[in-house]
């Protein structure tokens, strides 16, 4: 939740008027057919404000059932862009971005609610592959610095570091777990870290070309991020019918969730594995008006 605070009137008129040349200025670099280095897109925007921001660089696709679909291809012109994307109160900044892929249920007229960007790794093409393996890893610690942290589902068990890997090999790594490069190389593709922050699911693919794993000759990778909230992802979990009242459901839902958590870990402290008792699961978004979160029991603190 982004709050304004306006101290004098004077800077308020100054805002205002900078904000217009700013939008007037993207605007015409769009129609002008020049590519903005920089985007911004924000969760929960209208999609037409996309289109108003860039013009005829976002092409939309409105014949989907309920959904619409934005795109912003920037391959298609040899480019790349720098991306900001907004969660609440959260700026994530994505360079080499090649595509956006931004899409919003139009019927509940909640604004963008799904975001996946692919990027470059570094100018791309083909990289040594000690170059890749140094720079998704610099990826990863920039997006623990902003605020993003390991999420594991709740029907999973605690683990991090080494005994995470050892279970969940590439599907989700550790993003405090500094990968070795014999690591890196050794992993099948693609390699997964599932993050998340700001009530938002952050899913980090890193792919790369099969036909050149030779450690001594370059790669070729490719890099996929998907922003999704909380509140879709829930909604998406259960029956059609029951997706605007999830939250009556939930606990019911998660105690199962909880049960099979409880019986994975029983098995690997049996096998000497540690859990990662301090690991939290993320908090419930905040409900929609005429709504509220159910009382969470102790057996799912």
């Amino acid at each position: 939740m982004l709050k304004w605070f306006i101290m004098l009137v004077g800077i308020a008129v100054i805002a205002v008027v900078f904000f217009i040349f700013s939008n007037k200025g993207a605007k015409a670099m769009a129609q002008g057919s020049v590519f903005p280095s920089q985007v911004e897109v924000a969760f929960g925007q209208s999609g037409t404000i996309l289109e108003q921001q860039y013009g005829e660089l976002v092409k939309a696709n409105k014949k989907n059932f309920g959904l619409n679909f934005y795109y912003i291809n920037a391959d298609s012109r040899g480019k790349t862009m720098l991306v900001i994307i907004k969660t609440g109160t959260l700026e994530t900044v994505i360079p080499q971005v090649t595509l956006i892929n931004a899409a919003e249920d139009r019927g509940r007229k909640v604004g963008i609610n799904n975001l996946l960007i692919t990027a470059k790794l570094k100018e791309g093409g083909m990289q040594p592959h000690p170059v890749a393996h140094q720079y998704v890893l610099n990826l990863i610690q920039d997006l623990r610095k902003i605020g993003w942290r390991y999420y594991i589902s709740e029907a999973k068990p605690r683990l991090k570091g080494k005994a995470a890997l050892d279970y969940f090999t590439q599907d989700n790594i550790d993003p405090d777990y500094p990968l070795s490069f014999e690591q890196w190389m050794a992993l099948p593709a693609p390699l997964t870290w599932e993050l998340y922050a700001d009530h938002t699911y952050l899913t980090l693919q890193v792919d790369r070309d099969v036909n050149h794993l030779d450690p001594a000759k370059p790669g070729a990778y490719f890099i996929s991020l998907t922003f999704t909230p909380r509140e879709e992802t829930e909604r998406l979990g259960v029956d059609e019918k029951d997706r605007d009242h999830w939250r009556d459901t939930w606990v019911k839902r998660n105690l199962a969730f909880r049960a099979l958590r409880n019986i994975k870990e029983a098995k690997l402290r049996a096998q000497g594995v540690s859990i990662d008792t301090d690991y939290q699961d993320p908090p419930l978004p905040p409900p929609p008006a005429g709504q509220q979160n159910p009382v969470i029991p102790d057996a799912l603190k």
